[in-house]
């Protein structure tokens, strides 16, 4: 009985460090995302890039990662957690520090491909392990928390790096993004030996699904176009809303502000009781008022002349964002087995990237065709949202028919 308990202990011990472990890791990996933001293009202006080619080595971390998040979903699956999240942030601290080394544009680029390569299974990892340790009645909960830490470097990391850069100039900003990286990876290596390993032949058949038959799932598509839809939000605001605010007369600091706003809501509302509703309610509810949310949130934002209904409709998009984001990341959990979560989680994150690119990609083929129309990129963001409701509904269906 005792061995039974000690051993007991011992599991619970390991769990608690490998949550914690991924945790780190998914903070680290958007710190070292939203430090970039503000730096970059006048890090490849300075070193000679053409507007063109200042466009396509920002773009190129996205790109890489995009197709990086597929392939480290099937390697995360083939090799267990550990050592994939551990190389990536090996390659993403190596890929930033050599910003601060490079002397032409077209050293730049190459140094972004490969960050957004090794970055690309440090997300996917971090969340395949969250769901792989997370007990089945606290999934949402589980996911909630780690979203809520996404939302820490939302809004520290661009001030953080502006900061840097003004006082100490942008290798400083990338010397200092490279020891964090470095720093998780040794606090990662030495608390993450509990991380879920490569299957053996006694996996449960459950875990062993198909993937034919996995990517037919109801529960996935709900959680895919769930995502797409709120990122496709993203997208838009990160592209047109800075646009929208100068041309009312605005700061650059009003900006910043108004993605604080946002960031601020939905981690209260991740961190707090309301993140872990769908463990209590079902899935179906939060996601169905979460998008309704972020929808309204987007319309306010489109109609408001003035900064006060600009920063309502930004907090009303940080609810919902903190609704959808929780109960479809536990969807995705409980898709399928630990055998598979690493792809369905790449796709995850792959969806989120192609969201936040259609809807900046969207926006500027908008706002650049009606003018006149400055609210009609928030209007046609909040659309898709709305026109993910019937995929999203097809989750009560999915839920009755494995009841």
């Amino acid at each position: 009985m005792a061995q039974a308990n000690s051993a007991n202990n011992h599991s619970e011990g390991v769990t608690r460090y490998a949550t914690w472990a991924a945790r780190i890791v998914v903070l680290a990996a958007f710190f070292d995302l939203f430090m970039q933001f503000p730096i970059m293009a006048p890090h490849a202006r300075d070193l000679g890039a053409s507007a063109t080619l200042v466009g396509v080595i920002v773009a190129a971390y996205s790109v890489t990662n995009l197709f990086g998040n597929l392939a480290a979903g099937f390697v995360l699956d083939r090799w267990g957690r550990r050592l994939p999240v551990l190389l990536g942030l090996g390659i993403t601290a190596l890929a930033v520090l050599s910003y601060a080394i490079v002397r032409s544009p077209e050293q730049l680029l190459a140094a972004r491909a490969i960050h957004g390569l090794g970055a690309a299974a440090l997300t996917p990892g971090a969340f395949a392990i969250l769901g792989d340790r997370a007990v089945t009645e606290r999934r949402a909960r589980a996911m909630a928390l780690a979203g809520a830490l996404i939302a820490v470097p939302a809004m520290i990391g661009p001030p953080a790096a502006g900061l840097l850069r003004d006082a100490w100039g942008a290798n400083a900003v990338f010397l200092a993004d490279g020891a964090f990286v470095i720093a998780t990876l040794v606090i990662f290596a030495s608390t993450s030996r509990g991380a879920w390993r490569p299957p053996d032949s006694r996996t449960r058949a459950s875990d062993a699904e198909p993937l034919p038959a996995l990517w037919r799932s109801r529960l996935l598509w709900s959680a895919y176009a769930a995502q797409f839809a709120i990122t496709v939000g993203v997208g838009v605001l990160v592209t047109h809303l800075p646009l929208v605010l100068e041309d009312q007369g605005e700061t650059a600091a009003r900006s910043g502000v108004s993605f604080a706003i946002y960031a601020l809501v939905s981690m209260l509302v991740m961190a707090s009781p309301i993140g872990g509703a769908s463990d209590r309610i079902g899935r179906f509810i939060p996601l169905i008022v979460g998008l309704f949310g972020v929808a309204a949130g987007l319309a306010v934002v489109g109609t408001s002349a003035g900064y006060a209904g600009i920063a309502i409709g930004m907090a009303v998009f940080g609810l919902g964002y903190g609704l959808v984001f929780p109960a479809a990341a536990a969807l995705v959990t409980e898709a399928t087995g630990p055998r598979r979560r690493g792809r369905v989680f790449g796709v995850f994150y792959a969806v989120y990237s192609l969201g936040v690119a259609a809807g900046a990609a969207g926006s500027g083929r908008l706002a650049g065709q009606f003018e006149d129309m400055a609210g009609l990129p928030f209007y046609a963001a909040a659309a898709v949202v709305l026109a993910a409701l019937p995929i999203v509904a097809t989750l009560r269906y999915a839920t009755r028919s494995r009841g």
